[in-house]
C-alpha cells in the first residue's frame, strides 16, 4: 500500500473497503486534507465505525485514509477477524475481495502452517476456509478474479492457498456442496503439505536433480504431516486423508501407500489434481512456470493412471469457463 502523494515517512495507505461499519478498528485511522504538511486524526481506534464514515471523508473531500507503520500488525488482526463482513459487502467490488482474501489468506497460511500444532492456528485455517467458501460461491467471475491474483512463485503457504482455493472451487462442482463436505477439503488442502515445513530448505527449494536420500525425505511429507495434525482430535477425519493420500495416483505408483482407485478418499483425488496443477503452473527452483493450457496438456497424459478422467475434465471446464 503505497502513499498517493508521495511517500510520507511513517504512514501507510489503507484501503477504505476494509473499514466496516459497527466494528472497532483497533488502530488510529488519518486522512491527508490537501493543505496539510501531515495526515491528520480522523477517527480514533477505541471508537466504533458508523456505516457513514465513507460519506464523511467524501464530505472532507478525500477517500484516502492512513495509519501509522506500528499498526499494520492490528490491522491485519482486523481483516482476519472481519473478513466475513467484507466478503458480504456488496459495496465492494469482486475484484477488490479477491485481493483482500487473497492476501489475508496467505498471511494466515503462513502463520498456521508454521506452527500447525496450536489449537488457535487450526481454528484460523476454519476461518479462512470458510471465507473462501463464501467467497468462491459467488460465482465463477469471482473464482477467476481470485486465480488471476495466484502466486506463481512457489512457497508451502502460497501452495496451500492455490490448492485450497482452486481445489473448493472444483469439489463444489463435482457434487461436494455441503459445508461440512466443503469445510474439511477445504482445512485438509490447508495443512497438505504442513510435512513439508519440517523438511530442510535446502532439499524444498534445491535447483537440480534431488538425490535419493533426498527424494525419500520428500516422500515421507505426507505421513509427517499426518502426525502433525494428530494432536488436534477435532481435526475432521476427510481432511487428514487429503494430507496422507494427496500422492496416491489411481494405478497404485503414488506414494506413501500405494493405494488404488476407489480406496483413495475422493477429497484427496480432488487434492492430488490441484496440487500438480498449482505445481506446473509455479515457479520452482528448477523449473519455470507453465501456462494453464500446456500444463493442463501435460496432465491429460496422466489422466486414469494418476487421475480420474471426471475430475480432470471438470478442472479443465472449471478453468476455461
Amino acid at each position: 500500500m503505497s502513499i498517493a502523494r508521495g511517500e510520507l515517512a511513517g504512514y501507510v495507505q489503507l484501503d477504505i473497503n476494509l473499514l466496516q461499519a459497527d466494528t472497532t478498528a483497533g488502530f488510529d485511522i488519518y486522512i491527508w486534507p490537501e493543505h496539510s504538511p501531515v495526515p491528520v486524526l480522523y477517527h480514533a481506534g477505541t471508537a466504533r465505525l458508523d456505516d457513514d464514515h465513507r460519506v464523511r471523508l467524501e464530505e472532507a473531500g478525500t477517500t484516502d485514509v492512513y495509519i501509522k507503520d506500528e499498526s499494520e500488525a492490528s490491522l491485519h488482526e482486523y481483516v482476519e477477524m472481519h473478513l466475513d463482513k467484507i466478503i458480504a459487502d456488496d459495496r465492494i467490488p469482486t475484484g477488490e475481495k479477491a485481493k483482500i482474501l487473497y492476501d489475508a489468506s496467505l498471511r494466515m497460511a503462513e502463520e498456521v502452517l508454521d506452527q500447525p500444532e496450536t489449537h488457535e492456528n487450526l481454528k484460523r485455517s476454519e476461518t479462512l476456509v470458510r471465507n473462501t467458501i463464501s467467497y468462491v460461491l459467488l460465482g465463477k467471475d469471482a473464482f477467476h478474479k481470485l486465480l488471476a491474483l495466484k502466486a506463481y512463485d512457489y512457497r508451502t503457504y502460497t501452495h496451500s492457498v492455490n490448492v485450497c482455493a482452486i481445489g473448493l472451487s472444483l469439489a463444489e462442482r463435482l457434487g461436494f456442496s455441503s459445508e461440512e463436505e466443503l469445510m474439511a477439503f477445504g482445512v485438509g488442502a490447508i495443512f497438505h503439505d504442513v510435512g513439508k515445513t519440517r523438511i530442510p530448505q535446502h532439499v524444498l527449494m534445491k535447483g537440480g536433480p534431488l538425490t535419493d536420500a533426498e527424494w525419500r525425505e520428500i516422500k515421507k511429507h505426507p505421513v509427517t504431516g499426518t502426525e502433525l495434525i494428530s494432536v488436534h482430535k477435532e481435526f475432521p477425519t476427510d481432511a487428514k486423508a487429503v494430507v496422507l493420500e494427496h500422492h496416491e495416483w489411481m494405478d497404485g505408483g503414488g506414494y506413501p501407500d500405494g493405494k488404488r482407485a476407489d480406496d483413495i478418499h475422493p477429497f484427496a483425488k480432488v487434492a492430488a489434481l490441484v496440487d500438480v496443477y498449482d505445481a506446473l503452473t509455479s515457479k520452482r527452483a528448477y523449473k519455470d512456470a507453465v501456462d494453464t493450457y500446456p500444463a493442463l496438456k501435460m496432465m491429460k497424459e496422466e489422466v486414469g493412471t494418476h487421475f480420474p478422467d471426471e475430475y480432470y475434465r471438470e478442472l479443465v471446464k472449471l478453468l476455461g469457463e
